[in-house]
């Protein structure tokens, strides 16, 4: 090859190079970008109890789902999120729309849940974009409560009505109001929203002898509710302080031959729940209602002295951080719990747990946040002329969320160009 014609290739190699480092880092004044995978845990009923604060834990899977490759299982790629340049301790961050999403379906059988109760549910859920950046929420220790007109005092016993009622179902369902959540910001007060959404096809349904001679055939779904209003679009919901609805429920009385019990044969106008007519049918309605708090690496507790069924007082609790591992390998321990349940005495015979190991590789940066929250059971009787609406159920809540970073995406391809040029004008050297 001539002179000539070997600078010529040299400076397309060097053309090529920048040209291809220009277009990965294109908006790279706004924010770089990484992958990452998350995991999520909920601290609810005692079973098996953890500390501190008495509930129970519940561990997800690394998602996208990564299950070590020594043990089998699928191994899903990471997703990608945009960060602050360099992604630092502190620096803001905003996980993509929809990459979390999951679709599975299950029962819960007296052998395995609450005796007398048997529910199968089918779980969909998508997210929205998570937004996490400093100087998000309180500035100093805050205790959040829904006031009431018997005051709120600690721990909340749920006493009283709302002193202002909401807009929530138009105020039909503001009564005993108890409970508190407790947060302390965490470093430069880090937090943000992150929130799943139900479509239509999310539902559960549920059969119940547990009143036996009296049955009943259950029916829940899932939809957005934010302060008052719905709203199911991702890219615009946020998750502040405030009372949310996230699903509600429908429970028929049952004949013995397990049809709709109709009140009155026939009834213009009437509910339908079966293909057996148009009747007038006895139900009994629950609404779920929350109060929140956003995510924060700060430190969180929920707290109801009468929640939680029949389980106990319970607080949970937990704290989050912000913290840089600088690429390192990781195992992250994950246990399933199989319990078995005393269908006449109510009461828990066996449980076990199973291990699972999740490995990952290169880790630089890991964010774990906690959320939590409060929720009142609002049920309308079967006859709402006799019986008046009532707070059957106070539970208490503890979400975590786990961000585990990997390498930045667009660094290592451009890395993979700045190899390929060096290989290329060694290649055109030796020639």
């Amino acid at each position: 090859m001539s002179p000539s014609r070997f600078r010529e290739f040299i400076l397309a190699w060097i053309a090529f190079a920048l040209g291809a480092g220009c277009l990965l880092v294109a908006g790279a004044a706004l924010a770089d970008t990484a992958l990452f995978r998350i995991e999520r845990r909920w601290h609810q009923i005692p079973s098996p109890p953890v500390t501190p604060g008495g509930a129970g834990m519940y561990q997800g899977y690394i998602f996208p789902y990564y299950l070590d490759v020594k043990t089998g299982g699928y191994n899903s790629p990471p997703a990608t999120a945009d960060v602050a340049r360099g992604n630092p301790i502190g620096g803001a961050f905003t996980l993509p729309q929809s990459f979390f999403y999951s679709v599975y379906t299950g029962s819960n059988t007296p052998k395995t849940a609450w005796p007398g109760y048997t529910t199968t549910f089918f779980y969909h859920a998508y997210n929205g974009p998570g937004k996490f950046e400093p100087n998000f929420g309180p500035t100093a220790t805050t205790r959040l409560v829904f006031p009431t007109t018997g005051g709120n005092p600690i721990p909340n016993y749920g006493r009283g009505n709302p002193a202002t009622p909401t807009s929530t179902f138009s105020g039909r369902y503001d009564i005993s109001r108890g409970g508190s959540l407790w947060v302390t910001p965490g470093a430069n007060r880090f937090g943000g929203t992150f929130k799943l959404f139900f479509p239509p096809t999310a539902h559960w349904d549920q059969y119940i002898y547990y009143f036996s001679p009296a049955l009943y055939s259950g029916f829940g779904d899932y939809f957005c509710f934010d302060d008052g209003m719905f709203d199911c679009t991702p890219g615009t919901f946020v998750s502040e302080p405030g009372t949310t609805a996230s699903y509600q429920g429908t429970w028929w009385l049952l004949t013995e031959l397990g049809k709709a019990k109709a009140t009155t044969p026939t009834k213009p106008g009437g509910d339908t729940p079966t293909p057996y007519g148009n009747a007038s049918y006895l139900k009994r309605e629950q609404h779920y209602l929350n109060l929140i708090h956003p995510w924060t690496t700060g430190y969180a507790k929920a707290v109801n002295a009468e929640g939680n069924q029949g389980t106990g007082t319970i607080t949970p609790q937990g704290q989050g951080y912000d913290t840089s591992l600088g690429g390192a390998t990781i195992t992250v321990k994950k246990r399933n719990y199989n319990q078995v349940w005393n269908k006449t005495l109510s009461t828990l015979v066996t449980s076990t747990s199973t291990p699972y190991t999740q490995i990952l590789k290169g880790v630089t940066r890991v964010v774990s946040m906690v959320r939590p929250r409060l929720t009142w059971d609002m049920a309308v009787p079967l006859d709402p002329t006799v019986d008046p609406i009532e707070n059957i159920w106070s539970p208490v809540r503890l979400w975590g969320l786990k961000v585990f970073f990997l390498p930045e995406p667009a660094g290592m391809l451009m890395l993979g160009v700045g190899i390929a040029s060096l290989l290329g004008l060694s290649q055109l050297r030796r020639r």
